[in-house]
């Protein structure tokens, strides 16, 4: 397919933006860190840190899903790379590479259509900020994500492409439910209620005898194989028969008391719009009222719109009213919000073409790319200014020379933001310090002597369902090699104060500072949301209070380690 020379700055505007997260792009939610890197970690190089829903007693995470990143990583390794370059090359090839790769696979089914509708919607998904974390994060949320963008290209050849040709539309409808069981399945089971509608749609179409009833009997064989392949995979990990996305719904739907994701805290519906206007910005209303109409003011394309826009309809009805929410649960649908605002935008850019002069045509459109381009720049760019500092400091501790003995890299009240294992050199261990955190901390994957098995099956002590503290999850102060501390006043424990000296001089010295956003700071609105560049500062008002996140060694260490 022939592209034009603006599709092909559209290619490499999403190739930058992918390439960019996937090389710094925070990670903002600590489950990516402990439920998906820390076991992959363990598969790849036998260590990491343990939640209590890998303990064999729960059973809440799979290790099917971790399967596709561990052998990718494998490959990375047979590469001689160092651990921390095998997670950024699992981040630029297996998932912000992969999901600019399901992007431009609806890209060029979409220029097959509507080349107006193709870059629209290329455009905008290329520089979303939702995308830019969600597209990179190691997350069975962001798998389902990838998976439906997947799932909606067929839905696409299907009602568009191949209309009154029955094989051609039946093997689109049936490409389509394999990847929405494939995100739901291997990913998150959750993501099965995206494919309700077209669930319906090709029951629908079985009944108008337009595909044949076999596809029941093929959704069936690819449902079971499905079943079988992660059932086959987890029970030989754990070495009891399990299928864990059952084990998932039993805790998140039917848990007992004290039990369930409510304990994890509840928020109002406005979170989750709050959220998606900092991650979509004014692209939003214009989804959403493309929800409404889409499926009135497209005409060969009427049925997707549809569906589109029930499945979103759907996702919202469902995440929106449950108490416990958190950003990730609305990755899956980020593509498809892209998507209806692109139907809008591209039908109300024809409208102004056809109906106004051509200079308002132009203006209209140069005003709208350019002040998406550049938020979207100016938040993408807060996020790493003002988050990235933990990255930073553990590429610090990934470059200390590694140990025959075992060296603690200990955090206290900064322990959800440690990246991951893969930042940690032969030998090192994360371990935490008590620090007022009352809630359940991870623990450590028992370490095999023989193969990995060993420590896939071992029950470790102290764990529980129910967010409840287990002090064998910290270690004392005096057993700290290194320390990852913040310079915030009343901090337990205080090693660094604000001014950047430190408590306790005898025993330790600072080898490195990076500034991070301070929670309890005074910040101005336009400081928290968007980065403001140095020069504009003395025209728009920009203030945000940093506090230092600092590595520190204990001085008895300098000479051993």
């Amino acid at each position: 397919m022939r592209f034009t020379k603006t599709q092909y700055g559209l290619i490499l505007l999403n190739v930058a933006f992918r390439l960019y997260s996937s090389l710094y792009m925070i990670i903002g939610d600590c489950d990516e860190t402990f439920n998906y890197w820390e076991p992959l970690n363990l598969l790849l190089r036998h260590f990491g840190k343990q939640t209590w829903e890998y303990s064999p007693v729960y059973s809440i995470r799979s290790y099917a899903y971790l399967i596709p990143y561990y052998f990718v990583g494998k490959l990375l390794q047979l590469l001689d790379l160092t651990p921390l370059h095998v997670f950024y090359g699992l981040r630029i090839v297996a998932l912000g590479g992969f999901t600019s790769f399901v992007e431009m696979n609806l890209f060029v089914n979409l220029n097959t259509y509507s080349s107006s509708l193709a870059n629209w919607w290329l455009f905008l998904t290329s520089v979303n900020v939702g995308m830019s974390h969600g597209g990179v994060a190691l997350l069975p949320s962001s798998l389902a994500l990838q998976t439906t963008l997947l799932a909606n290209t067929f839905i696409f050849k299907s009602v568009v492409h191949t209309e009154g040709v029955s094989e051609k539309k039946h093997g689109c409808l049936l490409k389509a439910i394999a990847w929405y069981l494939i995100g739901g399945l291997l990913g998150w089971p959750f993501a099965l209620a995206l494919g309700l509608p077209v669930g319906v749609y090709t029951l629908w179409q079985i009944g108008q005898c337009r595909i044949p009833s076999v596809i029941l009997v093929e959704i069936g064989l690819i449902l079971a194989s499905l079943v079988a392949v992660i059932t086959l995979i987890d029970s030989y990990y754990l070495q009891k028969l399990v299928f864990v996305p059952i084990n998932i719904v039993l805790y998140n739907v039917f848990g007992g008391d004290g039990e369930g994701p409510e304990i994890f805290g509840v928020e109002p519906v406005s979170y989750y719009i709050i959220n998606l206007l900092l991650n979509f910005q004014f692209v939003l209303p214009l989804a959403a009222i493309g929800v409404l109409v889409n499926p009135f003011i497209t005409v060969n394309a009427r049925k997707f719109s549809l569906l589109v826009s029930v499945q979103l309809v759907i996702w919202c009805g469902i995440f929106f009213s449950q108490p416990h929410k958190e950003e990730r649960f609305m990755y899956p649908v980020y593509p498809l919000i892209t998507l209806s605002a692109a139907i809008m935008v591209s039908k109300l850019m024809s409208f102004v073409r056809s109906k106004l002069p051509r200079v308002v045509y132009v203006v209209t459109q140069f005003g709208f790319i350019s002040t998406v381009l550049v938020i979207s720049i100016l938040r993408i760019t807060n996020l790493v200014e003002n988050y990235a500092a933990p990255l930073q400091i553990y590429e610090a501790v990934s470059q200390l020379p590694s140990s025959v003995e075992q060296v603690n890299v200990c955090t206290g009240k900064e322990w959800y933001h440690f990246p991951n294992s893969f930042h940690l050199p032969l030998n090192y261990r994360l371990q935490f310090v008590e620090s007022g955190f009352d809630g359940l901390l991870p623990g450590d994957f028992h370490e095999p002597k023989i193969n990995i098995i060993e420590s896939t099956t071992f029950v470790p002590l102290h764990m529980n369902n129910q967010n409840k503290f287990e002090a064998d999850k910290v270690v004392p102060l005096d057993q700290c090699d290194f320390f990852v501390d913040n310079s915030q006043w009343g901090s337990t424990p205080q090693l660094i104060t604000p001014d950047l000296s430190v408590v306790d001089e005898v025993n330790w010295r600072v080898l490195q500072c990076k500034k991070i956003i301070n929670p309890d700071g005074h910040h101005n609105v336009i400081g928290k949301l968007l980065y403001i560049p140095r020069w504009a500062r003395t025209i728009i008002p920009y203030k945000v209070d940093y506090m230092d996140l600092c590595l520190l060694q204990r001085k008895r260490q300098e000479e051993e380690v």
